[in-house]
Order: C-alpha cells, then structure tokens, then sequence
C-alpha cells in the first residue's frame, strides 16, 4: 500500500490527478492488497481517464508474477495488465513496450477475447515481430513449442490474435534430404513429424470451438485445409456447430463418388482394356474431376504394379477409413465418451441420423463394388465396422446388399479362423472386436429386418415414437445399436425393458444389460413393475415372460418382487427346476409368518390367471391376508 501511494505522488508530485490517486489510496484501509487497489482504481475514478504511472503499475503488478514451476507453460491471470493495456488513457508506446516484455503465454492472455480491438491488434503485431518465421513441423515442436502454438493454447483468443498465431505455425513436415541415414528410418522420422503435425491442429480446433468457421475458412487454402476439417468431422464433432458440421460431412460425402470412379475405371484397366479405352469410356466423368484429381487417375492407371491394386480398393478402402476414422463418432454417438460419460452434442439426433444415412448410402455403392482379394482378406475389426454401419443406417436394406454382406462375412470366417484370440502380448483385441462384428453383422442378414417405412432401419425412428412393439420386432443388434446409439434416454431404456416381455422368442441381448443403461437402475423396474397394467397391459403371457426377465436378475430386492403380478409370481418356477423362486417365497413367508389365520386368508385371494385380477400385486394381497383387511382393487390399465 505504501510503495503504491510513493509511486503515484513521486511519478508526477504536480499532476492534480496523482495526487488525487494517492490521497484515495491513502484512504484504503491498511490490509487491502496493492492488485485489488489497482483494479479497484481502474474501474472506479479511473476507469475513463488515467495516469500513466497507475496504467504502468497494474501492468508491472501482472509482468513480474511467475508461472509455478510445476507448469511453467501456464501464466497466472493477466486481467490488470489487459485492463490498463486496454485502457483508452493506455498510449501506444505503453502498450508496444509492455508486449515486448511478455512472454508468449502471456500474450496469449493478453489477446483474449476480452482484449480491445487496439490491443488484440498489437497483440498479433507483436506476435508476428517474434519470428522466426514459418518452419516445418518436427516432433520436438510438440513438447518445444513455437510462440505462436503457446499463444494458441490459450482459450478463448481475440479473431484477430488466432489468425495471426495460425500463420505462424509450423508448416506441414517436408522431406528432407536424407543423408547417411536408411530408408526405413527416414520415412519413419518423416511420418513422425506428419503425426505431430495433425496433433498439433487437433489441440488448435479442440482448444478454439468458436473459431471453428475461422479455422475452417483461413485453411482452405494452404495444406491444413484437410486436416482442421477431419479433426472437426471425426476428432470432435460434437462441439461442432450443427451448420458446419453438416457443410464439412457433405462436403467429405462428396469424395466418395470420386473413389468409385477411380475403382470402376481401374477394374477395367486390369481386366484388359488399354489406357486410352478406359478414357474414352469414362469420359463424360472426366470431364467433371479436377485437374489435379486427373493427373492422379492418370498414376494410377499407368502403374501396372502397385497402383492398379491400389485404385482398384479405392472405393472399398474409401468407405473403411471413414467408418474406421473420421466418421465413427457420427455413425456411433454413443461411442463419443469423456469419463465415461457420452459427449452432448451440439447437433441434434435428427441431424446425426440424417447425416448416418447419406453416409451409408454412399458407402452403398461401394459394398456393391466389393470382390474377394485374397492379397486383401477380410480379417480385422475396420475390415467388417463398416459394413456394420452401413447395414444400421441403411433406409432399406435390399436383397442385393444383404447378399454381398453375407459374401464378406463368409471371407471374413475364412480369415478369422487362422488369427488367434491371444497375440504375442495377450488378448487381441482386434480379433475380439472383428469377431463381435461378424455374429453382429450375421445377425442383421440372418433375418428380415423391420419395414423401416420413412425412417431408418438402424434407429427405428425417433426414441419418443417408437413403440415397445417396434422395439420387440427389432433384431438383437438393431436393438442394442439403438439403446446405446440414444445412451442417457431413459424412457427409451424403459420400452426397452418392456420389449422384453413381447419377443416372441429368447434375445442374446441380455435384460440386465439393458436394465444397466438406465440412471436409475432399480427404480426404474420398481416403477415399471408398480404400474406393469398400465404400461404393457396384455395376456398371461406377457406378464409371464415380465417375471421371468425380473426373477433372472442376480438380486431381486423385496419391494419389486412385491410389485409383481401375484398369481405368475406364485406360478415362477425357481432356478434348478425348482417349484416355487426363493424370492417369492422369502417374501411370503416375512409378510405371513406363524399366522395361520393369515395363510388361510391368502390362499382364498382373488389372484386370477386371466381378467382384471390377474394384474393384483403380489405385496397388496399379502398385506391385506396379514392384516385382514379387505383385498385391495385391480391396479388401473
């Protein structure tokens, strides 16, 4: 406090505004701090007009405070210094030489989005003063970070302070020469730093969710074009506008048919025809691809060796990086966890299931074009996710694509059956995986899937209109794809649950693990149970299979084994053909006990097999029988 009012006076002992300033903090009590007299200055009498000396302290009172060593990338607040460099009495001068002096973290603080635009300005000049210029990227960029990648991992930047970072950042990695060194071991260092290169502009767009349009417009035009629009479609989607995210997903849709062309024309290039045939074939398709994308079919067609095999898979291949890549968490939001937790997404279902159909659709035309290629065997998890997808997305699923799918599943046995479960190191967790969806994709081919009408076969439309029918006439995979694919719908797991009750036959999907998907395990099958009538209703059969699933469970807590349906509980058959479930018959013997008045009673109830009384509640007829009261009326439907 004392230091403070020596500056104010000693600076400029004949400024009436000083003095002014140092008989106010004279004025403050003695234990307040000299930062919170600063800003308390700056925004009281200060805030429109100040003295130099005040705009100079609260800057020098950020400067000086040190980064704690246990991170020394991050910087302590920077609000006193952006408010005095943003102040309208802050000159030029002031502001130049006190950027100077900041680290880059600090200037990344200070060009905020809070910043002015003066100071958000000279924020991206003093930026780009700070050279060097523009160079490739290496992997000790990473951990050795240029200033404009320390100013970019501050959160929240000023438009003008993020477009001048980007510009400084470290330029896709160039082959250099290779010296002394092997090939393998060059390549190697190359492909590192291209790693390096991605990770870097995944922290950018992870880090600066509301520059995205920014990022996306400033890099169309140079090489990390490609790379911002992956990260946004398959890094981190969910914090993507739902605008954008459907530009860049149609966008990327829009490749697609460029993959197919190359596979038809390269097909046709090895079966026979000459280079000039295939042209002259597919010349009204050339005509439409860009010059660039010309040359590379011209590559391609001319490499008997390695680029005919390659173009020849480009549509195959095409559609498994992008179910395998960047569009996995669109295909399966469920699958998009922090914590354990699912991500919220920006986009809505509605625009997620729209965008996984025209995936699937595109991916059509290659399933189509799908041969057996014993160079290329059908035998890993990215081998067959694809064909997963495309058949849960799918609007209808024709005769014609479940043929070819059944033709991959049956390469896909041959393959699989010579990979072990158990690698070098252990479980492969590949083999598991392709494995899982093979009985998945099996399954979805082995039966007729429901008539999916305007709404996809995959999500049976949308979780507040299904029914519980829907969801019973659904496939074991459908089913359990939609569950997860909706994870956190509650209501939804419910008709889940009570689906159970209508199949016609026994799921592989198991009640308990639908029952876990819900936030309320326990009281969700109370609740169910309490008001079985009202919310599933039907015959004796229904309310059979209901108890079974129930009665199935590891545990079955007293208060839902009462909530059952009286006479199919008396009825359940126990476990190791037992005649009675030792669950119900606890929960008798507590309610009766010794008293044979009540024994008597409870064997005269009302419980029916059919009707009205059927639906009586096992805990209200006991009740009723200990305490002879009148037996209680049939829950309402």
């Amino acid at each position: 406090m004392n230091f403070l009012c020596a500056l104010v006076v000693d600076s400029a002992a004949d400024d009436p505004p000083s003095r002014m300033a140092a008989e106010q903090a004279r004025s403050m009590e003695e234990g307040l701090e000299r930062r919170e007299l600063l800003e308390a200055l700056l925004r009281g009498p200060y805030g429109n007009s100040a003295p130099l000396c005040l705009l100079e302290a609260a800057v020098d009172s950020d400067l000086v405070r040190k980064p704690p060593k246990s991170d020394p990338l991050y910087a302590p607040s920077m609000d006193l210094a952006l408010m005095a460099l943003s102040h309208s009495s802050c000159t030029p001068q002031l502001r130049n030489e006190s950027l100077r002096r900041c680290t880059a973290v600090q200037l990344g603080r200070l060009g905020s989005a809070q910043s002015s635009d003066i100071l958000a300005d000279a924020v991206a000049e003093a930026l780009r003063e700070r050279g060097p210029g523009q160079q490739a990227m290496t992997v000790d960029l990473l951990g050795t970070p240029t200033d404009a990648q320390l100013v970019l991992r501050q959160h929240r930047l000023h438009s003008s302070v993020i477009t001048a970072a980007v510009d400084l950042l470290p330029s896709f990695p160039v082959l250099d020469e290779r010296g002394e060194e092997d090939t393998s071991t060059w390549l190697e260092r190359w492909k590192a730093a291209e790693r390096a290169w991605r990770t870097m502009w995944k922290q950018v767009v992870a880090t600066h969710t509301e520059h995205h349009r920014l990022l996306v417009d400033w890099s169309d035009d140079n090489d990390a074009g490609h790379v911002v629009r992956e990260h946004l479609l398959g890094s981190i989607p969910w914090d993507v506008e739902p605008g954008l995210l459907e530009e860049i997903a149609q966008d990327d849709l829009a490749s697609f048919p460029h993959s197919v062309l190359i596979t038809r024309m390269c097909r046709m290039r090895r079966d026979g025809a000459t280079e000039q045939e295939v042209r002259e074939r597919f010349a009204s398709d050339l005509a439409e691809v860009r010059s660039q994308q010309r040359k590379g079919i011209d590559q391609l067609l001319s490499d008997d060796k390695y680029g005919l095999r390659y173009g020849c898979r480009a549509a195959i291949s095409h559609a498994e990086l992008a179910a395998d890549g960047s569009w996995r968490y669109i295909l399966n939001p469920d699958q998009a966890q922090q914590y354990g937790r699912p991500h919220s997404w920006r986009a809505s279902e509605d625009q997620l299931a729209s965008l996984a159909q025209k995936f699937a659709e595109h991916t059509a035309v290659a399933l189509m074009l799908w041969e057996s290629d014993p160079k290329a065997p059908v035998r890993s998890a990215k081998d067959l996710r694809w064909v997963r997808d495309l058949l849960q997305h799918l609007p209808v699923v024709t005769p014609e694509v479940k043929e070819r799918a059944r033709l991959i599943c049956r390469e896909a046995k041959r393959a699989l059956a010579g990979r072990r479960d158990y690698g070098r190191y252990g479980l492969d967790s590949d083999v598991q995986q392709a494995r899982e969806l093979l009985d998945t994709i099996e399954r979805m081919t082995a039966e007729p899937l429901p008539d999916p009408g305007p709404a996809r076969t995959a999500s049976l439309g949308k979780p507040d209109q299904v029914t519980v029918r829907d969801l019973a006439g659904a496939p074991d995979a459908v089913l359990d794809d939609y569950v997860r694919r909706h994870q956190g719908n509650d209501a939804l797991v419910e008709k889940a649950l009570l689906s159970f009750a209508s199949r016609v036959y026994r799921r592989d999907v198991s009640f308990a693990d639908v029952l876990n998907r819900h936030s309320d395990p326990q009281g969700a099958l109370r609740d169910l149970t309490q008001n079985l009538r009202r919310r599933l209703g039907g015959g004796p059969n229904l309310r059979e299979a209901w108890v079974s699933a129930v009665l199935s469970l590891p545990t079955t807590d007293t208060d839902l084994t009462r909530a059952l349906p009286a006479w199919t509980a008396l009825k359940a058959g126990g476990p190791c053909g037992k005649e009675a479930h030792p669950a119900v018959i606890s929960v008798v013997r507590a309610a009766l006990g010794n008293n044979a008045e009540a024994w008597q009673r409870f064997a005269t109830s009302p419980a029916s097999y059919a009707g009205p009384t059927a639906w009586l509640r096992l805990g209200d007829l006991l009740d009723a029988a200990a305490n002879g009261t009148p037996w209680p009326t049939p829950p309402h439907k």
